[in-house]
């Protein structure tokens, strides 16, 4: 028998050795949570409860995996707990019950890509795909159908909020769903989400099976129940109605997942659906230093609708004061976050160590492109690199046609964004104007082909060679730019459903365009590190450089760690999104986004902003981030260790650029500012 007090300290030797009744147990970051849940099935089958008998539910099969793995290390008979995802365990049960719920045989899982295709046959039989009007492309509208499920929000909704472009579209959307429905029904198929569905009414209408499912799961445990939506909250609250013996095991302040349907009420609403249910805090963080935690408990304070907690560092060494640095620009910030990478790499922490986390990935794009320019490798967490998304891509080609006309690859995929030119035309029409020379008798030629034209495509095929002219003549790499976005803008909006977010890279790209002397040089950048080439070919100058440096949205980073953390874009409609301004509840949600952040880091923490913007081509002031700018926040992180300006451990010529960042604007900007704040 392992001494489980010698491993754990009180609150999680509590969490583990409570078995009987409701339990709700807060675990903060780096607090050991999934030890909790591997000791606890231990416990549980070394005093004689039936493995059998015990119901893990978790988010991921590897979480089951590994957490069941670990338990029977120690005891074997743990093999036989029921473990495995909330969709998992509702697909065994409808196999079980499909009867009950009315299918004459077995039913079958429709992939996503049938689900789509299902879809676009409802369509079809709708008549909508002859509609004048744009009309959502079947992803979106699986997409949509689904967001509407696990948000529990109606299909007007949806729209209104994450595509406003088809909010027109809310009765047929819903006639979709509803035909969607039906042949589901008729065809006995359930896609994903169905699963939750019809595990909920089934739970919900037969009492009977509900209580023989009781008994046959007298103990449950629900991990990361922060991130459960409602069905998964109502199924939960079904399984463990009768014997209340429950132990569901989260943090609220990390409830980062509402755009996918997760419910912050699930965690903060479950005493009151478990009277008596006992509330067990792990505060002991075996991650952080205590600098960086108090950074995070300075966070936890200033959150509305949370379980108060403090997390306290088990390690005994301070570590570095954590640093909020200011500067004018992005490229000062790209450029100065790019050299202390390399400089703590120099002094020994490796690339894989280190992490650039954001809240979207478009702010990203002058960090890579200087990280690239250096030569550091780097990988991207959710999301592509921007210069391998195809909307970049896209507006690139254009770019290159003008530096080299005779690129075949960036002709076809220029023409090929004209309604009606295929790769068999696109092939048809290079061949026709390849044989000149240079720019303008390329341009020549394609003109001449446009007046001989008489295809559908012939007005737009016009429309691009103008655009190609007018970019030849620009002598200014920022203008050309603007010219191909002005031109590529509507094909973005025609060609992508999401097109309301892709455009932010082409807006934070034209920025990047705007500070090249020549198109030749801008391009040659992006080709640096190309996809093609990929990481490892930059050969490392330590041996363990082999992994490269992390570039990661915030959502993507939970559950992972650094030594060291940059959070980029500390400011007002960048963390927080813009679009989440208007509402308070997802206002909150960035702000458990922030506290998500600031717990990835270990040793060094570093939040950095940059007081220039750019927004539709125009330039604009930086607010600090709210979540910064709180009552006394700010004087509070001071005391607590949080230091303001320049690193004292940088290079003198980065103390030079520090020096710089603090001073501040000119007198022509600062008079800008004070007219600004003025008017408000």
């Amino acid at each position: 028998m392992i001494n489980l007090k010698e491993l754990l300290n009180s609150n999680q030797y509590k969490a583990v050795t409570t078995i009987d009744g409701p339990i709700l147990v807060i675990a903060g970051a780096g607090s050991g949570k999934t030890r909790v849940i591997e000791y606890r099935v231990m416990y549980m089958a070394q005093n004689h409860i039936d493995p059998k008998s015990i119901l893990l539910l978790t988010f991921t099969r590897r979480a089951a995996h590994e957490m069941l793995s670990r338990a029977c290390k120690h005891e074997p008979k743990c093999s036989q707990v029921n473990g495995g995802t909330f969709h998992s365990f509702a697909y065994k049960l409808l196999k079980r019950y499909s009867k009950q719920l009315g299918f004459e045989n077995s039913f079958t899982i429709l992939e996503e890509g049938e689900s789509e295709e299902a879809i676009h046959n409802c369509c079809a039989r709708l008549n909508y795909l002859k509609k004048e009007k744009r009309f959502p492309k079947k992803d979106t509208l699986r997409a949509i159908i689904s967001m509407s499920i696990n948000k529990n929000s109606p299909i007007k909704d949806i729209l209104e909020k994450e595509y406003p472009h088809f909010s027109d579209y809310g009765t047929e959307v819903e006639n979709i769903r509803q035909k969607y429905i039906e042949y589901k029904l008729n065809s006995n198929s359930l896609d994903y989400d169905d699963l939750l569905v019809y595990l909920r009414i089934l739970l919900t209408d037969n009492k009977e099976i509900r209580e023989r499912l009781a008994a046959q799961y007298k103990y449950i445990m629900v991990d990361e129940y922060q991130d459960t939506n409602f069905l998964q909250g109502d199924i939960t609250f079904l399984l463990g109605e009768a014997h209340k013996n429950i132990m569901v095991v989260g943090d609220d302040a990390q409830s980062i997942y509402g755009f996918r349907g997760a419910c912050h009420t699930n965690i903060m609403a479950f005493p009151d659906k478990f009277p008596g249910c006992q509330i067990i805090k792990l505060e002991d963080n075996y991650r952080s230093t205590q600098t960086i935690l108090d950074v995070a408990n300075s966070v936890l304070a200033n959150m509305q609708n949370r379980y108060s907690k403090c997390l306290i560092a088990t390690k005994k060494e301070t570590g570095d004061k954590p640093k909020l640095l200011q500067f004018k620009n992005t490229y000062d910030e790209a450029e100065w976050i790019t050299r202390r990478i390399k400089d703590l790499r120099d002094d020994g922490v490796a690339l894989h160590h280190q992490a650039v986390l954001y809240r979207s990935a478009y702010i990203s794009i002058p960090l890579q492109a200087e990280l690239s320019k250096r030569n550091i490798p780097y990988q991207v967490y959710g999301g592509r690199k921007f210069y391998e998304t195809a909307h970049v891509r896209d507006a690139l080609s254009h770019l290159k046609i003008m530096v080299n006309p005779r690129n075949e690859l960036a002709w076809h995929r220029a023409l090929t964004l004209i309604k009606g030119i295929g790769p068999k035309n696109a092939e048809r029409i290079f061949g026709q104007i390849s044989a000149a020379s240079d720019v303008k008798g390329i341009l020549s030629k394609a003109g001449e082909l446009c007046k001989d034209n008489k295809s559908r495509f012939a007005n737009d095929l016009r429309k691009l060679i103008l655009v190609l002219d007018e970019t030849s003549k620009s002598k200014d790499v920022g203008e050309a730019f603007e010219i191909i976005l002005e031109y590529y803008t509507p094909i973005l909006k025609r060609i992508y459903d999401d097109w309301n977010s892709r455009i932010n890279d082409l807006e934070a790209l034209s920025e990047i365009a705007g500070r090249y002397n020549s198109l030749e040089e801008l391009l040659a950048d992006f080709a640096i590190e190309s996809p093609e080439r990929g990481t490892r070919e930059v050969k490392p100058e330590l041996p363990d450089e082999e992994l490269p440096l992390t570039m990661s949205t915030i959502h993507s980073a939970k559950g992972l760690e650094w030594d060291t953390v940059f959070i980029i874009g500390m400011t007002d409609g960048i963390l927080p999104s813009k679009f989440s301004l208007d509402d308070v509840n997802e206002v909150e949600e960035e702000h458990r986004l922030f506290y998500v952040a600031v717990t990835r880091a270990k040793n060094r923490l570093f939040l950095s902003l940059h007081h220039e913007g750019f927004e539709q081509g125009l330039t604009q002031f930086n607010k600090i981030s709210r979540f910064l700018d709180e009552p006394n926040i700010i004087s509070k992180l001071q005391r607590k260790g949080l230091s303001l300006g320049s690193d004292d451990e940088t290079t003198e010529q980065n103390k030079t650029t520090d020096d710089r960042i603090l001073r501040g604007y000119n007198k022509k900007e600062l008079l800008r500012r004070i007219d600004e704040m003025l008017k408000h």
